[in-house]
């Protein structure tokens, strides 16, 4: 007999508010699904209807007729519809409609759905309560069961899975695993990504403060469902390998909620309520602003809003060029944004002022050229999802690697920055920066990379003086060397002299520190200090005489015709002695007792003989010749210790 005139089953067709309320759902659990297939392959969590990508055509079209066809095929009905108790029947038998009828429902949906929704809302109006889809498939939406006159409606699945009723592979698989696991997927995932991330902070902890409560009601309502109907099942003789398990995986599911709700979410609860209200509970960058506009010190974590406090600052400056660095990290989606604005101007430099870790090292790596001031330190480790899943973990840390890879850090760092823990920090040496051409080499000696042109501000000088270790330590000692070593440099390139003039002008200023310097020195760096003196001796001496007793007039400027390795030296000793503690002597004056013990020993020549050394001293006599100086040098490591050190702390002093 012909479909039409088989007995049809008295349906009563579903209202228009509740086919949206179904609709609705299944929007939201489509967009659950496609979160993670977004995240994973384009790094956000929704898509776009203008991107026509793979993975966006997937989830965009692809997924939700999948979605939709295969349920109404197999179940009568999607999600949606199951939660609010109704289906989907072909409108003459009143059974499942059919595979075509799916596909033909399916097609005509999205043609009702066009027109604002048109066609959908047509069912409020049609006589037999069909909208244009249901019309071209021969369908009908009803309420699941069919109700007497007069009966009140049902209250639907959502009541019958409470109550158990439901057998158990729907209550356990569809309702408790497919339905609660999407959503608690998004809600960790968005705490991963503001731990990981930091993009969109304020709406991600608005999600995720809404989310959570969304969440625990759900698995509330899956796992008693799901529990009861197990209860059901085993009441029924069913296989209690299957009954069990299922109260066994629903127990365990439950355990990981409260660990996640106990150890993750409520702990950080007044975070998320600060960043809800558009505050970064780790703070923020602070940003000061040189006179000239040249130079910003960046000091602070690097939270929500940075990124555009930034590109405002740097707009309204546009002579900014250097960056100064002094960060413990922060957000990685601010960092990543301030990273582009500073690699995009031209000239960028970053220095490090002192420390620099974590998202801060984006903001370094994005500079066109980078310096490392002396004892400052970059600091690398792995990311953090915030949440105790590997896998989301993993995901952060694909992230990290491939933002690290974008600025070109080399795999060594790379590698060594993912086994490096969360909580703890990498720190590679200088020589593994230097050699991995992340920083330049420092200078060895006390010279330094001259600013270009006679005209280059004060600043120019300070700043290359402040890159060199060894001016950086005698700062650190002798506060107000560097500004004024730079401006005795400026003023001798000024007056046109000589390169090797210039650079002596600022030895002028350390050499006037070491007195004092060499009075305050532990005895074991003094000795240093004579071996080195003896060692330029000689080499001056193999040079020409004039050279070795120049030095020992203070020419200063003969200094620069000795060996690079005697200056190298002479500067990481300046650079240890500058750093050393002090030690403690009442007086620098030689006792008459002192003074004739050295006289005795090596002749009334030792002491103060080396007085010149750091700059010709005026009312101090002339210092010997040159070949009885390296003779009492060279009967200075014959005499007991005490006697030695008494004798190279005489040898400076000015003699009474």
């Amino acid at each position: 007999m012909d479909p039409i005139f088989k007995p049809r089953p008295k349906l009563w067709p579903a209202g228009l508010v509740v086919r949206v309320q179904a609709f609705c759902i299944d929007a939201l659990l489509l967009v659950l699904l496609g979160a993670p297939v977004l995240w994973v392959s384009q790094h956000r969590l929704v898509s776009r209807l203008d991107d026509f990508s793979p993975t966006s055509l997937f989830v965009n079209w692809l997924l939700p007729a999948l979605y939709f066809v295969g349920f109404w095929a197999w179940q009568g009905a999607s999600f949606g519809m199951l939660f609010s108790g109704i289906r989907v029947v072909d409108f003459y038998s009143g059974e499942k409609p059919t595979l075509k009828q799916t596909l033909l429902r399916w097609v005509g949906a999205l043609v009702s759905l066009l027109p604002l929704g048109l066609g959908l809302w047509w069912s409020a109006v049609d006589a037999r309560g069909q909208s244009w889809h249901d019309r071209l498939a021969g369908t009908q939406v009803v309420w699941r069961r069919a109700r007497a006159e007069g009966e009140p409606e049902e209250l639907g699945y959502v009541l019958r899975h409470w109550r158990g009723e439901q057998g158990l592979a729907q209550s356990f698989w569809i309702n408790n695993l497919l339905l609660a696991t999407p959503l608690a997927m998004l809600i960790t995932g968005l705490m991963s990504w503001i731990g990981a991330k930091g993009e969109h902070l304020q709406a991600s902890a608005i999600a995720v403060m809404v989310g959570w409560p969304l969440m625990l009601a759900l698995d509330t309502w899956c796992v008693v469902g799901a529990w009861r109907s197990a209860g059901n099942y085993l009441r029924h003789h069913g296989a209690a390998l299957w009954g069990y398990g299922a109260r066994l995986l629903m127990g365990l599911g439950m355990l990981q909620v409260a660990a996640s709700l106990l150890v993750g979410f409520l702990p950080q609860l007044g975070e998320y309520w600060q960043m809800a209200r558009g505050i970064d509970p780790i703070g923020r960058t602070e940003f000061h602003l040189a006179e000239d506009g040249t130079t910003v010190r960046m000091e602070g974590p690097i939270g929500m809003g940075d990124a555009t406090r930034l590109d405002t600052l740097m707009k309204a400056q546009p002579q900014l060029q250097r960056f100064e660095l002094q960060s413990p990290g922060g957000r990685l989606h601010e960092a990543e944004r301030m990273a582009e604005m500073i690699s995009g101007r031209s000239g960028a430099s970053a220095w490090v002022v002192e420390h620099c870790e974590s998202a801060c090292t984006i903001l370094f790596l994005a500079a066109p050229s980078r310096q490392l001031m002396p004892e400052a330190r970059l600091g690398f480790h792995r990311a953090s999802s915030g949440t105790y899943n590997p896998v989301f973990d993993e995901l952060a840390n694909q992230e990290l690697e491939k933002t690290y890879r974008k600025l070109n850090l080399p795999d060594y760092f790379i590698n060594r920055t993912l086994k490096t823990p969360s909580r703890s920090m990498w720190y590679p040496t200088m020589d593994e920066l230097i050699s991995h051409s992340l920083i330049p080499e420092p200078p060895k000696t006390l010279d330094i990379f001259l600013p270009p042109g006679a005209d280059s501000p004060l600043k120019a000088y300070v700043e290359a003086l402040r890159a060199n270790p060894a001016w950086y330590a005698l700062e650190g000692r002798f506060s107000g060397s560097i500004e004024l070593a730079a401006q005795r440099m400026q003023a001798a390139r000024q007056a046109q002299l000589p390169e090797d003039a210039v650079q002596a002008a600022g030895y002028m200023v350390a050499a006037e520190q070491m007195g004092t310097l060499v009075h305050e020195l532990q005895p074991v760096l003094r000795h240093q200090l004579v071996r080195q003196v003896e060692a330029q001796l000689r080499a001056a001496k193999a040079q020409s005489p004039e050279a070795c007793q120049g030095l020992l007039g203070g020419q200063l400027i003969l200094r620069r015709l000795l060996p690079l390795e005697l200056h190298v030296t002479d500067s990481h000793w300046m650079q240890e002695a500058a750093n050393s503690p002090r030690a403690r002597r009442s007086s620098n004056v030689p006792t008459p007792v002192e003074l004739e013990v050295v006289r005795r020993r090596l002749g009334p020549l030792a002491p103060g003989m080396l007085a010149h050394w750091w700059g010709a001293q005026p009312g101090v006599p002339a210092a010997p010749r040159c070949e009885q100086v390296l003779q009492i040098l060279d009967q200075l490591g014959r005499l007991p210790v005490q006697q030695r050190e008494l004798a190279e702390r005489l040898m400076f002093q000015r003699p009474a």
